[in-house]
């Protein structure tokens, strides 16, 4: 693995999840001139459902590197993904009770999004 700093690595990061939100709002405009206003909103809630954990974990995960200390840097990443499933769960819950909401539109901008995650270092240089 290369000898990154800890700045190129949150900037790393936060370039993915950049582009996982460009993604999302893409997403929604695009189905808001397709099908939609509801289609639309339900297509970017589901994004930010993908999107706003991935933020958090990048932030409390990647604070310090393995050179601080191999425990510190373990424990921090362990427990940035617990709250990130969590909080996804939760914005999930929260997003799928409301009553103006397309679930087809919101899964699959869910999908799309995390997808995209995948696919940043294909257009960028992480």
């Amino acid at each position: 693995m290369a000898d990154w700093s800890a700045r190129e690595i949150r900037k790393s990061a936060y370039l993915a999840i950049g582009f996982q939100a460009m993604v999302a709002v893409l997403l929604a405009l695009l189905s808001y001139m397709l099908w939609g206003e509801l289609t639309a909103k339900s297509l970017l809630k589901g994004g930010l459902v993908a999107v706003v954990p991935n933020l958090v974990f990048a932030y409390l995960a990647f604070r310090h590197l393995a050179s601080d200390g191999v425990e510190r840097a373990k424990a921090l990443l362990l427990g940035g993904h617990t709250i990130k499933i969590i909080l996804t769960i939760v914005l999930c819950a929260l997003v799928l009770s409301q009553p103006s909401l397309q679930p087809g539109a919101f899964i699959a901008g869910f999908v799309i999004t995390l997808l995209a995650q995948w696919t940043a270092p294909f257009f960028f240089k992480l």
